[in-house]
């Protein structure tokens, strides 16, 4: 248990809130905000999930808690910055793993998928716009082209910052509020992407992408969704690429954080998740892994837990029971034990 040593402060009283026991709507809600993801709760009793929200133009602000742990797969769409306040939380991004506690924050790069793994607890999260952050970015690095990336990683500067960065979202909360000018709110957002922007060129989680550029890794990419069941190696992606392998490795470090062949591993783990969901009454878990090119059963189920926080079958159960015309409580479809967040 961790007290709140950073002070962050607690949600005012003009946040809208939400409140739910049940995983779909709380599933839905998020979403609206932050894109699909899956969520799968751990234990027995009320999930109790809370959360208030704050909305500007370039920022937004949320308090959530919850009265049992979760297993979070998502992806950010613009950068987000997680910051628990009284107990640690488990990432998992590619085959890096990071514990985040009271002295330290988790930065997500857009486009990045992660998983969260978290007890009890609450944290606040920050999202900024993409396009401003990079802005900011820019504007500090004279002379630098556009094609700058940032890096998903565990940032320590706001844990050290403490009482500056946790003013720094209390002034920026009051500023969110409906009654304040829109030139304070402005401000107030602007400094608080000026403070994040010089976090992240503190602590190198600014970089410049190498080597492809971000339209023909876009291409590699489709390529991949579309080649999933398919016999991928990593010369088949530089034949598609058209670079060495040097370079592929070095783009897909600096643009995903993960090497190319993680990320193709978690773009079929992706998908097999998507059609376990939506299966039909032919399908079943051999089936579905094998369309998505995995032939080791096992090792894709050790994969799919790690990531998903549940076995393939516990999906595939929980969607069918899930189907319209069919009563889903919250049962033990989506309460599964506690998994392990060993590297693979």
């Amino acid at each position: 248990m961790m007290s709140n040593p950073r002070l962050l402060p607690p949600p005012p009283s003009w946040a809208q809130h939400f409140r739910s026991d049940d995983v779909d709507e709380v599933r839905s809600h998020v979403e609206r905000s932050d894109g699909a993801h899956s969520r799968v709760v751990h234990g027995s009793g009320e999930f109790a999930f809370d959360q208030h929200s704050l909305l500007g133009a370039d920022t937004a602000i949320s308090w959530a808690r919850a009265g049992l742990g979760q297993t979070v797969r998502g992806a950010a769409r613009e950068p987000l910055l997680h910051m628990p306040i009284d107990q640690a939380f488990l990432y998992r991004h590619g085959q890096r793993h990071h514990e985040v506690g009271a002295r330290t924050a988790f930065f997500v790069a857009p486009g990045s998928e992660f998983t969260r793994r978290s007890p009890p607890g609450s944290m606040i999260a920050l999202r900024l716009r993409g396009q401003a952050l990079a802005d900011e970015v820019a504007a500090r690095r004279p002379g630098a082209d556009a094609d700058l990336a940032f890096s998903t990683r565990v940032l320590a500067t706001p844990g050290r910052a403490g009482a500056a960065f946790a003013a720094a979202v209390a002034e920026l909360a009051q500023a969110l509020a409906p009654t304040v000018d829109p030139h304070r709110r402005h401000d107030s957002e602007a400094r608080m992407i000026s403070m994040l922007a010089e976090v992240l060129l503190g602590e190198s989680a600014v970089a410049r992408a190498t080597p492809l550029s971000a339209t023909r890794l876009a291409d590699l990419e489709d390529w991949i969704e579309a080649h999933l069941g398919d016999p991928i190696t990593l010369g088949r992606l530089c034949e598609v690429a058209r670079v060495g392998d040097r370079s592929l490795q070095q783009t897909f470090e600096s643009r995903r954080g993960m090497s190319p062949m993680r990320f193709v591993a978690e773009r079929r783990l992706a998908a097999a998740h998507r059609r376990l969901r939506a299966a039909g009454p032919a399908d079943d878990v051999t089936r579905i892994a094998t369309d998505c090119g995995f032939f080791h059963l096992g090792r894709f189920a050790v994969c799919y837990r790690e990531l998903y926080g549940e076995s393939p079958s516990q999906t595939l159960r929980d969607a069918r029971r899930q189907r319209p015309g069919v009563a889903h409580p919250l049962t033990t479809g989506t309460r599964a034990p506690l998994p392990s967040m060993i590297a693979a």
